[in-house]
């Protein structure tokens, strides 16, 4: 990892390890489904609840978690813990159902995310039963595949929820997810394609949308679109056509991405840094302006990124990737954000096209997750690629 870069170590997790049981300290426990009544005990656990590493940041869905939730899918079941004494959430855990392409055509699939768990609530038997009310969620039928992404260091949930024990659902490894923050610097000298590179506009939002579809249905889990995802209170919120960059092939839309800026209703706060970073922050921050770096966030200050969302190239093209990607750096370099995050699979070439930027090293690792009824889905999947589209996890 580049010294000068915050290195994000959120993970999309599981739904699991919130049930109501005695534990060690006297505490139990309550497990219920999450209405909007919880959303502000939510939104504390998450800004209270920071994830560590050599920088501890803080996750949060200001000003409401559940329309946040919203990009997640079409439908959302939010599992929430509370102390039994206090009444306090203590634990956070969803299921989402979300459309994506499955083997080149629609279905419904879930997506299991946003754990959360206070240490001092974690007990070893807390888990198996988490599970089990999954389970009974699961049993709805909205589904019978799922997939989550759970971080490359994770070492306990990797031992854990991903080893096969006895109880929980079938995960299934896919390979590693790279999610890289870029740093934003200087502009860069555009990169030729052989296709005409412009910015979007409202007049295009159609010609996008069936590019996201027609080139996603070549990668497995890619989202499938629609043109009201994009209206005022759409699944996607802040993003429109006039923030893509496009590709055009003879007037036709051959290649998207976007810049998806999230802060008015996801946040990332830095809480501290660790170890040496701590110490060469200023020295870091003071160089900065010299070789073109962004600068490192005071403490209780948020980062400011975006993703860049919205990704796809006919043929997997990577010549086109590649200026797709220049346009957008070029279009957010001096502006107000220092980084932006992609996701791409390892097995994805268009990866080669990062080599030319300064990036974070985040590796988490993709997993198809079923329960016995879910097997012969997973059988089925075929070789494609996938392709998770990292700002709606």
């Amino acid at each position: 990892m580049a010294p000068h870069t915050p290195q994000r170590s959120e993970h999309p997790g599981v739904a699991v390890a919130l049930l109501g049981h005695p534990l060690a300290h006297g505490a139990a426990v309550k497990l219920d489904l999450a209405t909007e009544a919880d959303d502000a005990t939510l939104r504390r656990l998450l800004a209270g609840n920071p994830m560590e590493g050599r920088v501890c940041v803080a996750f949060e869905r200001e000003p409401s978690y559940f329309a946040a939730l919203r990009v997640q899918g079409g439908v959302s079941q939010v599992l929430v813990g509370r102390d039994t004494d206090s009444g306090e959430a203590v634990g956070v855990g969803s299921r989402s159902i979300t459309r994506v392409f499955v083997n080149g055509r629609p279905r419904d699939v879930g997506y299991l995310g946003d754990l959360r768990l206070l240490p001092a609530y974690r007990g070893r038997t807390v888990l198996a039963r988490g599970y089990r009310l999954l389970r009974d969620l699961h049993a709805d039928g909205r589904t019978d595949l799922y997939f989550t992404v759970i971080a490359a260091d994770n070492a306990p949930a990797l031992s854990t929820i991903a080893a096969g024990r006895a109880g929980l659902p079938s995960y299934r490894d896919l390979g590693a997810f790279v999610s890289p923050a870029v740093s934003l610097g200087r502009p860069k000298p555009e990169r030729p394609a052989g296709v005409e590179i412009a910015d979007g506009e409202p007049a295009l939002l159609d010609a996008i949308v069936a590019c996201l579809n027609e080139h996603g249905a070549a990668k497995q889990f890619a989202p499938v679109y629609a043109r009201a995802d994009f209206d005022a209170g759409g699944r996607l919120p802040g993003l429109s056509a006039r923030d893509f960059v496009v590709a055009l092939r003879r007037g036709r839309v051959v290649g998207t991405l976007a810049r998806w800026d999230q802060s008015a209703f996801k946040q990332t706060r830095i809480v501290a840094y660790r170890g040496g970073l701590r110490l060469l922050r200023p020295l870091l921050n003071a160089g900065a302006p010299l070789l073109g770096w962004p600068r490192l966030p005071r403490p209780g200050e948020h980062l400011r990124s975006f993703h860049a969302a919205g990704l796809a190239v006919e043929g997997n093209d990577r010549a086109i990737f590649a200026a797709l990607l220049r346009r957008l750096y070029n279009r957010a370099a001096g502006g107000p954000h220092a980084f932006f995050v992609l996701g791409l699979h390892e097995r994805d070439p268009l990866g080669a096209a990062l080599d030319d930027y300064r990036c974070s090293a985040y590796r988490g690792r993709l997993f198809a997750v079923h329960f016995a009824d879910g097997e012969a889905a997973w059988r089925a999947l075929d070789g494609r690629v996938p392709h998770v589209e990292v700002s709606t996890l």
